[in-house]
C-alpha cells in the first residue's frame, strides 16, 4: 500500500502542557503578545498574564476596570507592595480571592487595616505566605490603642468555618514587622496555623496579660527568623514573664538577627535548661553580623545545645568565636561563614575549625581566601567532607581552577598523588585527601566531583 502523505510532527506549542511551562520563563509583554496566537494559546497564557501584581511597578493596576476584575481577579496569584489605601481599594473585588502569596504594610491606618483584614479573609482558602508590615512599636508606650495589633485579628481572619467547624489557616510562612503582639494572639495564631512552618519577627513587642493562658506547645513552626530579645526577652513593664520558646517546640532552625540580652534575664544555665526542655530539635543556627562578637561566641558556648550546623558573618570572626565552635565538634556537621575578612590574625584562628571538628561534612566559606602551606600545617581532620567552598591564594584564574578540578578527577580514578609543586597541584593533593568530598567551588563555579574508582 502506497503512502503519498506525509505525517508531520506535531508542533510543540501545540500542547498545552509544554505552553505552560514555556509560559514561566516570560515576561509579561510576550505574553500578552502569546494571548493573540489563537484561543487555546489564550487559555494557556492568560493565566501568567495576571499572576503577579506588584503594585509598585504596576502603577496602571489601581485604575483597572472592576469589570476586568471580575474576569480575571481569580488568575491573581501574588500580589506585593500593599501601601495605601488606592491599593486596597482595588483589591476589594470579590473575585480577588485567589491569592497565594501577598505583602502588605500599614502604617497604622485603621480604615485601611479593616480593608485589609477583608482581603485576608477573603483569601484564607489559598493564601500561604504573608507579609505583614506595621510601625515599629514606641519602646517608651506599652499601651494598648490603635497602635496595638493583635494577632489574634489575623488568625480569625485567616481561620474559616465548615459547618459546626473552624478550618485552620493555610499559611506555611508568615512575617510580622514593626508591631505590637499578645501573647494570647501569638498563641490562638499558632494553635489554628496546622501548616505554619516558617516564622520571621521583626521589630515585635510581646505584651503579656497577667492573669494566664493555657500555652500551646503543638506549634507546627520548624524555621524562625527573629532576634534573642523577641523571643526570650520579658515583657515590657512585666518581669521576665513567658518566653515563646515555649510555644516552638518543633523548632529546628533559628535565624538571629541580634543576639543582645536585657539586664534582668537570667543566667545562662537558665536559658540552657529552658532551651533544652522546650526546643529539643533546635539543631540549626544563622547569626546576622552583630556589633559584639564576644556576646555572640557566649552565647554559642553557653546557651546552645548540641548545634549541628552554624552559620555566621566573616565579620565576626575571632579567636573566642573559633573556640566556641570547636566546642561543638562532637556535633557540627555543617559550617558555613558569609562575607569577607582579610584579617591575617583572624583568618589564622580558622585553620583550627577544619582540623578539630571531625564530623564536618559541610564547609563553606565563599569569600575567604586560604594560603595553602597554612593549610598543610593544619591538617584537616574531617574525613567526612562532602561539600568544600572556599578560595585559596594564588588559585583565582578560572582556568587555572577548572585545571586543578580535572587534575583531581583524573587522579581520583587512578588514586595517585602529583608530585609538582604548583598551586593547582597542592590544592588538588589536598582535595584528594577527601575520599567522600563531592561538591567543590574554588571561587569560580561549582563543580562536583567524580567518585574514586574502586
Amino acid at each position: 500500500m502506497r503512502i503519498d502523505t506525509v505525517i508531520k510532527p506535531k508542533n510543540p506549542l501545540g500542547i498545552a502542557e509544554i505552553r505552560a511551562l514555556v509560559a514561566t520563563h516570560l515576561a509579561r509583554r510576550d505574553l500578552v503578545i502569546c494571548l493573540r496566537v489563537s484561543r487555546d494559546w489564550f487559555n494557556s497564557f492568560v493565566g501568567p498574564v495576571w499572576h503577579t501584581i506588584d503594585m509598585v511597578k504596576d502603577k496602571k493596576f489601581v485604575a483597572i476596570n472592576p469589570q476586568v476584575l471580575h474576569t480575571y481577579g481569580r488568575c491573581i496569584r501574588e500580589v506585593f507592595n500593599i501601601l495605601t489605601f488606592d491599593h486596597v481599594k482595588t483589591l476589594q473585588h470579590p473575585k480577588v480571592d485567589s491569592v497565594v502569596t501577598a505583602s502588605i504594610t500599614n502604617l497604622i491606618k485603621p480604615l485601611e487595616r479593616l480593608l485589609e483584614f477583608d482581603f485576608i479573609r477573603r483569601c484564607n482558602a489559598t493564601l500561604t505566605e504573608l507579609d505583614f508590615r506595621g510601625q515599629a512599636p514606641q519602646l517608651n508606650s506599652y499601651e494598648r490603642d490603635e497602635n496595638f495589633f493583635d494577632i489574634g485579628i489575623l488568625s480569625s481572619c485567616l481561620t474559616s468555618s465548615a459547618g459546626s467547624s473552624t478550618v485552620g489557616t493555610r499559611l506555611t510562612s508568615l512575617t510580622l514587622t514593626g508591631m505590637w503582639l499578645s501573647h494570647e494572639g501569638f498563641n490562638y495564631l499558632l494553635r489554628s496555623s496546622p501548616t505554619l512552618r516558617k516564622l520571621a519577627l521583626f521589630r515585635v513587642a510581646i505584651v503579656h496579660y497577667i492573669g494566664g493562658f493555657d500555652v500551646f506547645r503543638g506549634s507546627s513552626v520548624t524555621s524562625l527568623h527573629a532576634s534573642l530579645a523577641e523571643i526570650c526577652m520579658p515583657d515590657p513593664g512585666s518581669g521576665r514573664g513567658i518566653s515563646l520558646l515555649h510555644q516552638l517546640s518543633r523548632l529546628e532552625e533559628w535565624h538571629l538577627t541580634s543576639v543582645d540580652r536585657c539586664k534582668t534575664w537570667g543566667s545562662d544555665p537558665d536559658f540552657r535548661r529552658e532551651l533544652r526542655k522546650c526546643c529539643p530539635r533546635l539543631k540549626t543556627l544563622r547569626f546576622d553580623q552583630v556589633g559584639n562578637t564576644d556576646k555572640l561566641s557566649d552565647l554559642l558556648l553557653d546557651s546552645f545545645i548540641e548545634p549541628e550546623s552554624c552559620t555566621f558573618s566573616a565579620k565576626n570572626l575571632s579567636n573566642s568565636m573559633v573556640l566556641s565552635l570547636i566546642s561543638h565538634l562532637d556535633t557540627l556537621t555543617t559550617i558555613i561563614i558569609t562575607d569577607k575578612c582579610t584579617d591575617a590574625a583572624v583568618i589564622r584562628w580558622l585553620y583550627l575549625i577544619p582540623k578539630s571538628c571531625l564530623r564536618l561534612k559541610v564547609l563553606s566559606m565563599r569569600d575567604l581566601v586560604l594560603d595553602i602551606e597554612s593549610v598543610k600545617e593544619h591538617e584537616w581532620r574531617c574525613e567526612e567532607l562532602t561539600e568544600l567552598h572556599v578560595r585559596f591564594k594564588g588559585l583565582e584564574d578560572a582556568q587555572l581552577i577548572d585545571g586543578c578540578i580535572k587534575d583531581v578527577c583524573n587522579r581520583r580514578q587512578l588514586r595517585e598523588r602529583s608530585l609538582q609543586d604548583y598551586i593547582s597541584s597542592q590544592v588538588s593533593n589536598h582535595l584528594l585527601e577527601f575520599i567522600m568530598l563531592t561538591t567543590v567551588s574554588l571561587g569560580s563555579k561549582v563543580y562536583s566531583l567524580s567518585p574514586f574508582r574502586e
